[in-house]
This record gives structure tokens, sequence and C-alpha cells, in this order.
């Protein structure tokens, strides 16, 4: 099947001369809805007995039922099912069904007739797509300038250009679909032999949308209009065309117009022969631009051609530092030391403390992960030097403990993570420090003094939401006293981690310390934990705003409704129902509850990568409380069954959980099937270009970047390395997330050096921060899935089996 962004680049196949295309940003491309998965049927915050809030004046109220879709159900929800799933021949006929039945009632069937007429443009059915476009146009006012535009598109592949270019000038160009519009006017003018009325119109756009999409054509297409300009003179239009295309060569360097415009430059009579030559500002601009899009050794060039084009001392600064990063990311952390003290020197010189702080705290990263631990713990002292109050003071001294333990230098440890709670009391770090301390004194076999660190951790953070510590002092509270031969405040600390952090990691493995200890308190548990409260179904109910009533608002309930989920989107992104840039918690209520609300609406757009965001982040009081009535409805939308058909397939196939699968591809991309990692993971399982080779292997598969955006080539790939995984570690799921994490390889080496830890301490003991969190997250997201949707507790045993880790040691 082919994915929702690949039919971007297949709309351009006529011979038009005036179609252009750009495979990294689809011109006039049809935009269709992520198939939706199986979901939820409501997310609640009350139950249906509660009329919900007021509304005052001028306020709308918002309802579940305003997002129920016009398809669920009845004659044409076969065709929705189909065009969701863009076997478009299929969803026309359904539709056009639907549409010519004069039993339907009138609405719907104009409804039906839209989704006809798209999906008859979907086929290139471009004169029919056309001609029902237009009664559509006139059915559904309230989608008047989208539908508009859509006609304008299918006019213009239809070649009928003087009535394309009239409903294109027609959108309103605040309209989702206005810069599309203005773009699809550009291009029939680019057919005309009018190049002034064309560069005029691009400069137009470009002058009234800055930062709008697709400003590399529209730069590219000026500047090929103004060569061709009778009337403007030489040498203002050869300034103008090399300003436009040094441009898109700076600021959008890895689409096809900087492939186009490179050339182009080459023959303005006022380009010296040579390469393009950039400024300090210009290269560090472009490296950016690579730096942004994971593109490590191409972003490095760019920086450190920008430090050779005489930079000030900020550029230099800037520049160094990103040079370092992106050697970093790149893995070669040798290299990176050198190159962050080249950085911390002249960020010291230009006075910017932060990238100072940043280059002294990544060296000793770097430093360390060579093994250079005194050079590590000179930089991290350095970082701490500049700036006490700096975000990554904390961190540094934490890292500068990690390095004491690392030379054998106990009281050093102690006397480091000591100072952390006590110098640093509002910082982020105090409850690691104190759960290390505890730690150590765990692994030394000092059960009395772990357990005073932990209560200690908890006094000073009752509730922690980083997802890698939920329950974490409470679970190894429970430890401690068991090996204490303290059963009964065992199981008070281990129940309060399942009380306190539902569904989470530490929750997983203290119910199963529980069910192993006293499987009938186990029991009873479960049973609470798993009633639902008196009262009926839950359902949503919102604050009245007046947003719910604004024009945006009510047109991008029309598309959710009508399943065209990117255009809901859109619309909604609008009116600014976006989720916070930052990754802090919220606890304004009125904010957590518009919040709540847009996720919801995303969630039932099927825009699943956008509606569960906020609830990572930023509206959190649902983790403390476990998936009942209301409750279980923003579980729900927090973990949702995003492409579920696909991955319950292939988790089928190859013999893995589905909720371990889903579990991967929640914590690996988000649900973003376009995500690439610092390390070039790419797609919804994340795959490295050789595991991904490796895996693809028999799939007659080419595991290229494109491919490996492509969701069902994606998981047909990374479904038979977690299948593999399973295999390999004969089911034992505690290995499988360190194993997708560092392969199996990297978790038999682990096993040499700490298999014979309990499972639970093995998971502590992974060195790499980001491997040892990670693999809790992927853990309590398994949990999650498991829980919410098939209402189990996995089975963890703590013994890991002694045939793996005498597998690990063979050579």
């Amino acid at each position: 099947m082919m994915t929702p962004r690949g039919l971007v680049g297949s709309v351009c196949v006529l011979a038009l001369a005036a179609c252009s295309g750009d495979d990294g940003h689809g011109r006039h491309g049809a935009t269709t809805p992520t198939p939706r998965p199986s979901a939820p049927t409501d997310a609640s915050t009350s139950t249906s007995a509660d009329a919900g809030p007021v509304a005052a004046a001028g306020a709308v109220a918002l309802d579940e039922d305003m997002a129920v879709g016009y398809f669920a159900t009845g004659p044409a929800a076969p065709a929705a099912a189909a065009y969701a799933a863009g076997a478009w021949a299929e969803a026309r006929a359904g539709f056009a069904a639907v549409a010519a039945d004069r039993s339907q009632p009138q609405p719907q069937r104009d409804r039906a007739g839209l989704m006809a007429a798209l999906a008859a443009a979907e086929l290139s059915q471009w004169k029919a797509a056309a001609s029902e476009l237009a009664l559509a146009r006139a059915a559904l006012p309230v989608l008047v300038d989208w539908i508009t535009y859509q006609e304008a598109r299918a006019r213009y592949f239809a070649r009928e250009f003087d009535a394309a270019l009239t409903l294109a000038r027609a959108v309103g160009p605040d309209s989702i679909a206005g810069a599309d519009a203005a773009l699809l006017v550009g291009d029939i003018l680019r057919g005309r032999p009018d190049r002034a009325a064309t560069a005029a119109h691009y400069r137009a756009y470009l002058t009234a949308r800055p930062k709008g999409i697709r400003r590399s054509e529209a730069r590219f297409r000026l500047a090929e209009a103004l060569a061709g300009d009778a009337g403007a003179g030489v040498a203002g239009a050869s300034a103008e065309r090399l300003a436009l295309l040094r441009d898109i060569l700076i600021e959008d360097p890895l689409s096809s117009w900087a492939t186009k415009a490179a050339p182009a430059l080459t023959s303005l009579t006022v380009v010296p022969p040579g390469p393009v030559r950039l400024s300090a500002g210009e290269q560090i601009t472009r490296g950016m631009a690579l730096f942004d899009a994971m593109r490590n050794p191409e972003s490095e060039a760019a920086f450190r051609a920008a430090l050779a084009t005489a930079p000030t001392a900020v550029e230099a600064c800037v520049a160094g530092y990103h040079l370092a990063q992106s050697r970093f990311k790149a893995r070669d952390r040798k290299a990176a030391g050198p190159l962050f003290d080249d950085a911390a020197a002249r960020c010291r010189a230009a006075g910017n403390a932060d990238l100072e702080i940043k280059s002294a705290y990544q060296a000793g990263r770097a430093y360390a992960f060579v093994g250079d631990r005194k050079t590590a713990i000179a930089r991290y002292q350095a970082a701490q030097r500049v700036d006490p109050a700096h975000s990554y003071t904390d961190d540094a001294v934490l890292r500068e403990a990690e390095e004491y333990a690392d030379l054998g230098d106990d009281e050093a440890v102690r006397t480091t993570l000591a100072r952390i709670p006590r110098e640093f009391p509002a910082g982020d770090m105090k409850a690691e420090a104190l759960w290390r301390l505890g730690w150590r004194a765990w692994r030394a076999g000092s059960i009395t003094e772990a357990i005073d660190w932990w209560k200690q951790q908890i006094a000073t953070t009752p509730i922690d939401d980083n997802y890698w510590a939920e329950g974490q002092p409470q679970y190894w509270l429970g430890r401690a006293f068991a090996k204490a031969g303290q059963a009964k405040a065992a199981l008070a600390s281990w129940e309060e981690a399942v009380r306190l952090y539902p569904m989470q990691y530490y929750a997983l493995l203290a119910l199963n310390r529980i069910r192993e200890a006293a499987p009938a308190r186990f029991e009873v548990l479960m049973r609470e934990l798993a009633a639902e409260p008196p009262g009926g179904p839950a359902r949503l109910v919102f604050r009245p705003r007046p947003e719910w009533g604004a024009p945006g608002f009510v047109r991008g309930m029309e598309l959710l409704r009508l399943g065209l989920g990117a255009e809901a989107e859109a619309e909604l992104r609008a009116i600014g129902l976006t989720a916070p840039a930052d990754k802090k918690r919220v606890d304004d209520p009125d904010l957590v509850d518009k919040l709540w609300a847009m996720a919801f609406l995303y969630d039932r757009a099927g825009r699943y990568a956008t509606s569960h965001w906020p609830t990572r982040w930023h509206i959190l009081d649902y983790r403390r409380r476990w998936p009942v009535g209301a409750d279980r409805l923003r579980w729900q939308i927090a973990y949702p069954r995003a492409f579920w058909p696909l991955l319950t397939d292939h988790a089928t196939r190859n013999q893995v959980p589905v909720a371990m699968q889903i579990a991967i591809v929640r914590e690996e991309s988000a649900f973003d099937p376009w995500r690439e990692s610092y390390a070039n993971a790419i797609g919804l399982t994340q795959m490295i270009q050789s595991t991904a080779t490796r895996f693809a292997k028999g799939t007659g598969i080419d595991p290229t970047r494109d491919s490996l955006r492509d969701p069902e080539k994606n998981v047909t790939i990374g479904s038979r390395f977690l299948g593999f995984l399973f295999q390999h570690w004969k089911g034992f799921t505690m290995l499988v997330p360190p194993g997708y994490n560092a392969g199996e390889g990297g978790v038999a080496r682990m096993l040499r050096v700490r298999g014979g830890w309990d499972a639970d301490e093995f998971i502590e003991g992974i060195v790499d921060d980001q491997a040892r969190n990670y693999s809790k997250r992927v853990l309590g997201s398994f949990f999650t899935y498991t829980w919410l949707y098939q209402q189990q507790v996995p089975v963890m045993p703590n013994l890991i089996p002694p045939e793996l880790v005498a597998r690990a040691n063979r050579p």
C-alpha cells in the first residue's frame, strides 16, 4: 500500500508543461489520513450522569459526540474504511453508491459525494473529480475554501487551466489551503508567457508568507521567472536571483530545490567560477538545517567551513559547539572531546555562558566514554564553575560522581553525591543522587543504610514525575525490607509503588514480587485496582469555551467527522490547539482541561503522534490513578492503539506480544513514521542502517531512508528484529528492551559482567543511562498496553535463567 506521504510524488506524472515537483515537500499532493486503527470509543472526565459545566455567555460546550464520524456506522462505513486504508477504487464505489441513494438524508449524500470525488482524485480521474467537487463545493459551504482548492487542483490536472486559475484565486489566503492555492496559481502562471506576472506572483507569496510552506519552491520559481523576464534589469534581476538561490542552498540544503539551485547559481554571470562562497553566518544557518535533520557529516562540514570563514566570536562559539555536537552525535566520542574543549574556549571568549557550560559538560561525557576519567572529572568541574544556577550544573556534579565510581574512589562518590541535595535543593537531580547512594549501599550489602537513603529520597521527592524513577524508591525499599526479613513492610512498600505509579515499570516489578510472595494478597489487589466506579459509562465533558464555536473549529470538526484527519489537524493548529513547545508539566487547571480537549480531538482524528504527546510531558495527573472509569479513557488517549492492524499482524508473524511491539513503536518513534534520531535511526521502529540491512534479508525490501519511512516496510523489518530477540533470549522479557537498544551482543557483554545479578539489578546496572532508562520506559509501556487492553500483569521472573548467562559467556 502506498503511504500517505508516498502519494505526494505521484501527482505530477502527467506531461504538463507547468507541472513541477519536489520529493521533499510535495506540491498539490493529496493529504490522506493515516489509516485509523481500532480505537477506544470514549475518552472522558465524567460519567454520563454528569451534565457537565454550564456554558458561560459566549462560550460553547464541547462534547465527545461532536467528534463522532459521519461514516462510523451505516452503508458508508465500508467505504470510509477503504478510504482510510488507501483502497481508492473501493472507497469511490462505496461513497458514490451512498451519494446516489435517495433513501439517505441529503446531508449524508452530500458528504459521501465529497469523499467519492476525493477518491476519484486519488485515482487520477481528474475530470470526474472536478465535476463532483463542484457539486460538493455548493453543498458544503462550511468547507468552501478547502473544497475550492481541491477542485482547482483537479481542474489543473484535467488541463482546464483557466478554470483552475479562477478557483485557486478564490481560495481565502488565510484558509488551510491558502498557501497551496497560491502556489497552484504560480504553477498555472508559469505555463504562460508573461514572466513578469509570474515573478510578481511569487515575490508577493514570499513577502506575504516569509515562513510559508514550500519556500524553496517559490524562491526557485521566482529566480526562474526573473531569468526569462525581458523587462527586468539584467544586473538587478541577477542579484535577486543570486540571493534567492543562495537562500535555498543555505536554508533548505537537503531539498531537491537545493540540487536544482546549485547549477543555476553557476550560470549567473555575477558569480565567479568555482563553488558558491558563503559567509560564516550563512554556513552556520546551513549547518543548523543539516544538524536538525541529523545529517551529522554534512553539518560538521558546514560548521568547519564557518570556522574557516573569519567568524565573529559569537559565530565561532556557535559553530564550534555544534561542530563538536555533530561529531558526538555520530558517536565519534574520542574526536568529540577535544572539539568540545575548543568550543568551550571559544564560548568563554564570546561571553556565551550557556554554550560554555554545555561544551564543558559534553567534553566530560566524551572523555568518560573513552575511559579518560581524570580529564572527564576536570571538565565536569569546569562546567560547575561557570554558573552554579545553570540547569546543567547539578548534572555535572552527578556525572563527576560517576567517574569517581569508575575510579573506585567510594568516599569521593559519597561526598560528591551528597552535595547535590544540599547544594541544589531545587534541582532535578536530588532524588537521583539519593537513589544512587542507596543503590551503592545495597550493592555493598549495607541494607540498613540503603533503607535510610531511599526513605530520604521519598521525603525529598514524594511524587517523582521522571519516567525512569516512578516508584523506584518504593520498589527498592520493598526489596530491602524483604532482604532484612521484614515481609510485611516489603509488601506494604511494593503496594505503595503500585498505587502511586500505576502501570509503570516499578509497579510491574512490584506486582510480580507481591504475586510471588503473597498470591492471595495479589488477587485481592488486582480486583481492587480493576473495579469500575458506579455511575454508568464515563464520557468526556470539557469546559465550554468561545473557541469551540470559532469558524476554524467548526471546519476542523467537519473534516474530522469526514475522516480527513490531516486536514482536521491543520484547522485545529490554526486556532492554537497545540501543545506547549517545552517538556514541562502543566498545573494550571484551565490549560490542563484545554490540553485534554486537544488530545481527545487529535485522537479522534487518528493523529496519534500529536494526540498522545501532551500526555507524556504536560498533563500528568492521570498517571497517578489506575485506568478505571473516566481515567481508563485518558490512559487510552495516552497509549493509543496506533497502527494497530499493522502491528498486530507483524507481532503475530514474529511471535512477539503485540503489547511489546506497540510499546517499542510508542517509545522509539512516538508514532511518527518520519522520525529520525541523532544516530540516524529511522521510522516507526527506529531502524539503524546495519540492523535494517540484516533483518531486511528475505523480505525484498531495500532498507533505504525512504523505505524505512514507510510504515509497512519499517515494521516488517523492525518486528523481525524484535522477534529474533524474543527467540534469542528464550522469551525472557527483561532482556528484550536492552537488546533492542544495544543489540544482542551488547546484552551478552552485560551478562558476562552482571549475569549473576537478579533481573531488576541487571537493569539498574546498565552503565549507559540512556539505555538503562530506555529499558524501563519500554517495559513500562509494555505493562501499560498489556493491562489497558488485556487486563493482565505480565509475568516477570527476577532470576535470569542460567542457560542465558551461559550462552553469553560462550566464546
